[in-house]
């Protein structure tokens, strides 16, 4: 049985090759989409909160000042992945929203979402454990997510 230290020191090495093959992957993305990675991941924030954003909340999420928050919203627009408008509930604020259309026609060839490949292979992961292990794993990801 491995002690603590030995189980610690190879969840760390793991991450560490987990987060070099991610950056790599997104790096490659990001190309294929005409981003960069910064905008990529701007994108990925604003996609995942389902509703749209303000330009602060952009900038909180993703821990960009906001003149650079203002500069990757400008790209993102003119590439054609999001748009603003104004918000309906308060016409002094302006929201941005992610253009699905625009993702669904995007990655290399126009292929469609440039994670559908991740996501199969990760499915196919997550099928060899119960999802009491997976349970683990996620409030495991989810405390880890935290550090900083």
């Amino acid at each position: 049985m491995s002690s603590r230290a030995e189980v610690t020191g190879r969840i760390v090495e793991l991450l560490q090759l987990v987060i070099a093959s991610s950056v790599m992957t997104n790096e490659r993305i990001a190309h294929s989409l005409g981003l960069n990675v910064v905008d990529l991941q701007a994108l990925g924030f604003i996609a995942r909160s389902g509703s749209p954003m303000t330009a602060g909340e952009v900038s909180q999420q993703t821990g960009l000042p906001t003149s650079t928050t203002t500069r990757v919203l400008d790209r993102l627009e003119k590439s054609g992945f999001i748009e603003r408008s104004t918000d309906p509930n308060d016409r002094r604020r302006v929201v941005v929203r992610v253009r699905h259309e625009a993702l669904s026609g995007a990655g290399s060839g126009g292929e469609g979402d440039p994670y559908a490949q991740i996501l199969s292979g990760m499915q196919r992961v997550h099928e060899q454990f119960s999802v009491a292990e997976l349970e683990v794993v996620a409030r495991y990801l989810d405390a880890v997510k935290e550090v900083r």
